[in-house]
């Protein structure tokens, strides 16, 4: 992949290689500079290409909802509508004009009937896939009678067809996320399989065609398979995936299917992949599929951290998702999990059917420097060599270089660096092409690439080195590292959290044969759950409050959204207060406010904010009503009947250090043991709030706060907790701790306040540094423990 970083999602200058001849274009329509914008689901990214049609050089990939403005329209090569358009990049604010596809644009004014193209070709590359051997319009039916699999809609207003693909074709149903429907027979259209489906909606049945894209499918299985399972099962596969391998092993006898036990626990290995900036998505993706941990969101904001420019960390659950295999068990999703190390099991032939109808088919013979090469031959023979697979390697190079491979990379002919080559587009970055080119060639030069052959064979053992030959040899494995143990969870080679998915979903739609001997390595966690995570795609998850107020009175403590009680004591002479509220997100519901009587004493107002996902925050006011003073002709109080109004509370402890923190408190302790050696004067009170102000009954951690209150309920001090070595707030001392200080120490996150103080494990005061590594180490192995006196 051509890229600035390791960041493939970025939307940094990732510009990959125009051609400088290309053949004469069909007629063109004129644009008055029309606006528009890219659709597709947040989970893709659609191409735009130096020339109207998928054989042409891709240029930059464009994300969901990028505008654009329309400069013309043109027939492609393809025989589609292709528009030349103009969009900047958010990188340098540079302007591009490349060739984006009609059906992937939505031009102001259109109507898609709410869908964002689900019912075109989702696309990793716009429908740029072979079409199958036997023919594009035939039907495979597994089933004789009924179904052959099961489906479940995973995008929103996704459209059920009369027939296979979009031309021609009327809308029966639209489906939305979680939709079943059975499975009876598939087909391809322009290379993209639709299946044919039948189902229920509103209580009526239903038979149509819908894109694969848009639907996660479990197939059934009809014979018996029990040796078989018994064997998955005997490999090391737990019985959740069973059914899915068996039934692709029915229709893909030549499949291998290996478990790899990671050795992991599933709820860790998601927690470190968790790890703010490590996965990200779109900034326009959905809520839901966004992280609202701290640092990654702003709650009282409704805005997301960019990592990359355009891009936002991934939520937790949206990572467990896509972490879970048995999510993609099937005969597309599968291929991010396929080996990407040569296996004798590979065959010619398999390399010739990926490579057929591109530059590399057959012999070639090159005038410029007179080389004769096999391109399948070669891919084979360095698969041998550096130890990655044939299949792989001719995947990547026509991913890389495009039906038609006309990129100066390869010609042997670009001013300056005649002779070179470079297969695999090792450091092409720039913010120009020239600038692409010249330091894509000029980094062949240095590796001496200066054949066709050396370039393939050269480039292949340096994707080997870097991470197939260190167990990272799937496409999962290279986006989720849970195998390299020397960097574990680091050293991973797209920041896209979708990037295996949809990488390996392109793999797929590449072989026009699917019924060669593949081997596929599916990872296998400890404690997994016993089914298939699943993903609600629920919107807006934002339930905060912007404003919460009493009108003329101020609530204590002031207002913020994170904090969910308040307190605030009237005189008797107010009989009643009116409440205001305001949510930080428009998409959510606030009730509870209003005018609210008040009774001598406590009184309780409860304000509930409600998101669009469903979630609902709770904020309590508690107001205190003074009575009224007695009136017995005596009275000196000047209506101060409570003696504790003004009373100085403190707090004491034997057991812990009182002072600008609370120290002193070993890991793992509870909240009712904490509190049990917290001493009030002043016939006071104490709670135990989380940073976020909600009262914590569960561990006592690093950020919590101890809030001291008088005998009237009123708020009088505050104090933070620390536990040395517990950085990230959870009361345990773990490798989770030490992800945090390593961000850190890497200027990849910052630590401050009592978080930094729970960092200095040494107790130097020197903030947190390397030698608090080692100490939190020590610790978490059971060697020294951390002082907490």
């Amino acid at each position: 992949m051509i890229k600035i970083n390791k960041f493939l999602a970025a939307s940094a200058i990732t510009l990959s290689l125009a051609a400088c001849d290309i053949a004469p274009y069909s007629s063109m329509a004129v644009y008055a500079d029309q606006t528009a914008k890219v659709i597709c689901d947040e989970r893709y990214w659609v191409a735009a290409r130096s020339g109207p049609g998928t054989d042409y050089e891709l240029e930059h990939k464009l994300s969901n909802g990028k505008d654009i403005t329309i400069l013309e329209e043109t027939k492609g090569t393809d025989g589609k509508t292709w528009y030349k358009a103009k969009y900047n990049l958010a990188a340098n604010n540079e302007e591009c004009v490349s060739y984006i596809r009609s059906d992937f644009v939505s031009v102001a004014g259109d109507s898609t009937d709410g869908q964002t193209q689900a019912d075109g070709t989702a696309a990793t590359d716009d429908a740029a896939a072979t079409q199958s051997a036997d023919g594009d319009n035939a039907i495979a039916v597994y089933a004789a009678n009924g179904a052959y699999a099961t489906g479940s809609i995973t995008g929103k207003n996704v459209y059920v067809r009369n027939a296979a693909g979009t031309s021609g074709t009327t809308k029966v149903v639209s489906l939305d996320w979680g939709h079943t429907v059975d499975i009876i027979g598939e087909t391809r259209v322009n290379g993209v399989v639709w299946y044919n489906v039948t189902g229920t909606l509103n209580g009526k049945s239903f038979t149509g065609w819908t894109i694969s894209t848009y639907l996660k499918v479990t197939y059934n299985n009809s014979t018996n398979n029990s040796d078989y399972a018994a064997a998955l099962k005997n490999a090391g596969f737990p019985d959740s995936y069973i059914a899915n391998l068996t039934a692709l092993h029915n229709k893909y006898p030549n499949w291998t299917f290996e478990a790899v036990n990671t050795g992991l626990d599933w709820n860790t290995a998601v927690a470190n992949e968790s790890i703010n900036g490590l996965n990200l998505v779109s900034k326009s993706a959905d809520a839901s599929k966004k992280s609202t941990a701290s640092g990654a969101y702003n709650w009282n904001t409704n805005t997301w951290t960019e990592y990359e420019p355009g891009w936002v960390s991934a939520s937790s659950e949206y990572i467990a998702y896509l972490m879970d295999p048995r999510n993609f068990l099937d005969d597309t999703n599968i291929f991010q999990f396929q080996s990407l190390a040569y296996s004798s099991n590979e065959a010619l032939s398999g390399v010739q059917s990926i490579i057929k109808g591109t530059f590399m088919e057959g012999t070639k013979k090159y005038s410029n420097n007179g080389e004769s090469i096999n391109y399948a031959n070669t891919f084979l023979d360095v698969a041998k060599n550096s130890g990655v697979s044939a299949y792989h390697l001719a995947s990547r190079v026509k991913q890389e270089q495009g039906i038609n491979g006309t990129s100066p990379l390869i010609s042997g002919t670009y001013s300056g660096y005649a002779g070179y080559y470079n297969f695999f587009n090792f450091n092409a970055t720039g913010s120009t092409k020239a600038q692409i080119y010249q330091n894509g060639l000029k980094y062949a030069k240095n590796q001496g690439w200066n054949t066709r052959a050396k370039s393939i064979s050269g480039g292949a053992v340096k994707i080997g080195a870097n991470y197939i030959n260190k167990g990272q040899n799937t496409l999962y494995f290279e986006k989720f590292n849970v195998v390299n143990s020397s960097s574990l969870y680091f050293h991973q080679y797209m920041a896209n959290v979708t990037a295996a998915l949809t990488e390996g979903q392109s793999v797929a739609k590449g072989y026009s044969d699917k019924n060669q001997a593949f081997t596929f390595k599916i990872p296998v966690y400890n404690n997994m759950p016993s089914s298939a995570v699943g993903f609600n795609k629920a919107g807006d998850t934002n339930n905060y409050l912007q404003s919460l107020s009493i009108s003329g009175i101020s609530l204590t403590p002031a207002f913020n959204g994170a904090t969910t009680n308040y307190s605030v004591v009237v005189p008797n002479s107010i009989s009643s207060v009116t409440v205001s509220a305001k949510a930080v997100s428009g998409n959510s519901n606030v009730s509870g406010t209003g005018s609210y009587s008040l009774a001598v004493g406590s009184n309780t107002i409860k304000i509930n904010c409600k998101s669009q996902s469903g979630d609902t925050r709770t904020y309590t006011i508690t107001v205190s009503r003074q009575a009224a003073p007695a009136d017995n002709g005596n009275n000196n109080n000047n209506g101060n009947n409570n003696s504790n109004t003004n009373t100085d509370v403190n707090i004491s402890s034997s057991s812990y250090k009182i002072g600008t923190y609370i120290t002193g408190v070993s890991p793992d302790t509870s909240a009712s043991t904490f509190l049990k050696n917290i001493s009030v004067s002043a016939s006071g009170s104490v709670k135990l709030l989380t940073g976020g102000g909600s009262e914590n009954t569960g561990k006592v951690g690093t950020g919590n706060k101890v809030a001291v209150y008088d005998a009237s309920g009123n708020l009088k001090k505050t104090y933070e907790v620390v536990i040395y070595g517990d950085v990230n707030g959870d009361g345990s001392i773990n490798a989770l701790d030490m992800i945090k200080l390593n961000r850190h120490i890497l200027g990849k996150g910052t630590l401050s306040g009592s978080y930094l103080q729970a960092a200095d494990a040494n107790r130097k005061n020197d903030g947190g540094n390397a030698l608090d590594m080692i100490i939190m180490n020590r610790h978490i192995l059971g060697k020294t423990k951390i002082s907490q006196n």
